[in-house]
């Protein structure tokens, strides 16, 4: 079996450089653009999907809607995999953590992970980890025997924590993981075993960035 991991299209948030977490954001006009083109090019591909998961924030929806039009399977939302939450900090501009103290706490869970300690309603590393672990293993390794491909449709950091599960990386490499708006991981289940075989697959040319993370 395939599993395809994507990212979803831009939002307005994203194009501003604020943090989105777990604020229930749509896509922008370029973001749906850029899941048509990735619809298109997956289609002239022939890559069909016989499950698509998706994050139940609409950014995450209405992107796994797009890519499932050509072959009308269902879209079945997942709250596992819903986006890392930062609390009180999202809709801050990244730009702006390095410049305030009142965020010295949040910087280190971009810089420092290791040693980031969530604050109010944020979420920790590990309580991301523990239900991306459990999505893997409660819902994706069953269907290895009875599906050719499934897709799961999410977020940035959610990604960068199925990334690090499957390849095996220290959270000191989270943030080194780079994730574009609608790139597709691609990875290999086999015997139980889930293995990457290709990361960040655009379907469109990529803007430049103006060094805005990819959050």
């Amino acid at each position: 079996m395939k599993l395809y991991i994507m990212r979803h299209g831009e939002t307005d948030w994203n194009k501003q450089g604020l943090i989105q977490g777990s604020a229930d954001i749509p896509l922008n006009e370029y973001g749906i653009a850029l899941a048509e083109l990735t619809r298109d090019g997956l289609a002239a591909e022939g890559i069909r999907f016989d499950k698509i998961f998706t994050s139940p924030y609409q950014r995450a929806v209405q992107t796994a809607q797009i890519i499932a039009e050509p072959s009308g399977v269902e879209v079945q939302p997942a709250k596992a995999i819903r986006e890392m939450s930062f609390g009180a900090y999202e809709g801050i501009k990244i730009r702006e953590l390095r410049t305030n103290p009142a965020y010295r706490e949040i910087n280190k869970c971009f810089d420092d992970p290791v040693h980031y300690v969530p604050e109010g309603e944020a979420e920790s590393y590990e309580e991301v980890f523990a239900r991306i672990r459990g999505f893997l293993d409660q819902t994706i390794l069953p269907l290895e025997k009875s599906c050719g491909r499934v897709l799961v449709v999410c977020h940035g950091a959610v990604i960068r924590a199925f990334l690090c599960i499957i390849k095996n990386l220290p959270l000191e490499e989270y943030w080194k993981i780079h994730q574009p708006n609608c790139s597709i991981n691609i990875a290999g289940v086999t015997e139980g075993q889930i293995f990457m075989q290709e990361e960040n697959r655009l379907y469109y040319e990529p803007k430049i960035s103006a060094g805005r993370r990819f959050v």
